[in-house]
């Protein structure tokens, strides 16, 4: 099991969102460098970067910062997510150094733009968001409802050799109130070989010890790693290596 931090930003700030809404932010008060060297302070070589701004927008509004957080931590590896919608958008994150790119709706409204990319890019390089309210998708940062169910997505793409399947559940998200770990069992049958990155309302070690108990590989933390007084007495047991 790795933890892989969330760094979410809106307008040059760190925030934390509650249950995905955008009017419910919690400035975290520290500058997304600042929060960078205490997750690398921890050993977590892994993250995942959120241009919240952009995905409100539909499309990267923070390409200058995003780009100094790539620059800044070349011994990370980061997947960045949030409006990439375009495929010029896609190439710029990939030119500019980002392990993986997150794509949510384009792959619910635009399949085949989607596989276009993967076979330009390789699918390897792609993590396929499955952002859900209830078992329902949501889309364009969270804030569409569509009727496509989790599980008919994570089976329409499994076949492809993907990096994952982000699998967050939205009215967790920013709660602290703990996965749901059927729903996630559920997920596993349907994702096939694809690993899934679990999200929403992670709270700490209790968590992570069961996800990691029923199969997840992966977990993406966020309000835990900033509300805990000192996440480094448990996070350190769950950092991965660092790039080489």
């Amino acid at each position: 099991m790795q933890v892989i931090p969330a760094i979410d930003i809106w307008e040059g700030q760190v925030v934390r969102l509650w249950r995905g809404e955008f009017t419910q932010r919690q400035v975290m008060g520290e500058a997304p460098e600042e929060v960078g060297n205490r997750f690398l302070a921890w050993g977590l070589h892994r993250w995942h970067v959120v241009d919240l701004s952009g995905a409100k927008a539909g499309h990267l509004k923070q390409k200058a910062l995003l780009a100094q957080l790539r620059q800044g931590f070349s011994q990370v590896q980061m997947s960045v997510g949030g409006g990439l919608r375009r495929q010029e958008e896609v190439a710029w994150a990939i030119e500019n150094g980002f392990e993986w790119i997150v794509i949510g709706s384009v792959a619910v409204e635009a399949p085949t733009e989607v596989e276009k990319w993967m076979e330009k890019w390789g699918p390897e390089r792609f993590i396929l968001a499955a952002d859900a309210r209830g078992d329902r998708l949501a889309i364009r940062g969270w804030q569409e409802a569509t009727q496509y169910s989790v599980g008919a997505f994570l089976r329409r793409w499994r076949a492809y050799p993907i990096a994952g399947f982000l699998c967050t559940q939205i009215e967790r998200d920013g709660t602290l109130a703990g996965p749901d770990l059927a729903w996630y069992q559920k997920l596993q049958a349907e994702a096939g070989p694809v690993p899934l990155i679990a999200s929403g309302g992670i709270r700490g070690p209790q968590d992570i010890e069961a996800l990691k108990a029923i199969g997840i590989p992966y977990a993406v933390v966020g309000k835990a790693l900033y509300a805990d007084r000192d996440p480094s007495r448990w996070v350190t047991a769950y950092r991965g290596t660092s790039k080489t």
